[in-house]
């Protein structure tokens, strides 16, 4: 079971290579609005650039909920906030996978709005764990960079012909969020696990 833990949570690197696909995917397709047109009009364009875009989707949504499966079987707590956010957050991605902007069933209503509590959580529930205040102050940061850019978006401060350049420059972290979380655990708890598994085999000879 810890070798699967350990790929369940290595596995979600997969979140921001594929993420690379979908922020940049909008720059090869012709007359696409780059600036203005979000990540999701990508799934309104040629059915080429749409289906990359839409499986990208699918793909980053699968691998949170793999990663949020890994971290609720190394978490301690028996409720994780943690692995409910990144689970709900990686439906939604996958939602968005399936349906386009022309339904309220992308991203599931919203319910990608559980990103804001995901890096802020993790942090916590994983805090005697990580034991890192840089790593900490990175997740706190995102988290507040989350709900500043709802709070723009929703007072309609966002300028809409750089919409979509915005919101690829806040998929940066929020997807890069990931791959510094799963290294962060993957070299703190399973690293550990290692290093005391000599300590015991030589006592045990």
């Amino acid at each position: 079971m810890r070798n699967l833990n350990y790929w369940m949570i290595k596995q979600a690197h997969i979140v921001w290579l594929a993420s690379i696909i979908n922020i940049g995917l909008g720059i090869i397709i012709p007359d696409f609005d780059f600036f203005s047109k979000s990540i999701s009009h990508v799934a309104l364009e040629a059915p080429v650039f749409a289906y990359i875009h839409r499986a990208a989707d699918v793909i980053i949504g699968l691998s949170m909920c793999g990663f949020a499966f890994g971290i609720h079987q190394t978490s301690q707590s028996r409720f994780s906030a943690a692995t409910l956010s990144v689970f709900l957050l990686g439906i939604s991605m996958i939602s968005a996978g399936i349906w386009t902007l022309e339904t309220p069933l992308h991203l599931l209503y919203n319910l990608s709005i559980f990103m804001i509590i995901v890096p802020i959580a993790f942090a916590l529930d994983f805090k005697n764990v990580v034991k890192s205040s840089l790593f900490e102050s990175f997740s706190v940061a995102v988290t507040v960079l989350h709900v500043f850019m709802f709070w723009l978006i929703y007072a309609g401060f966002v300028p809409q012909e750089f919409n979509g350049l915005i919101q690829r420059l806040w998929a940066v972290p929020t997807m890069g969020w990931f791959g510094v979380a799963a290294h962060m655990l993957i070299l703190h708890q399973f690293s550990v696990n290692k290093s005391i598994q000599p300590t015991a085999n030589a006592s045990a000879d």
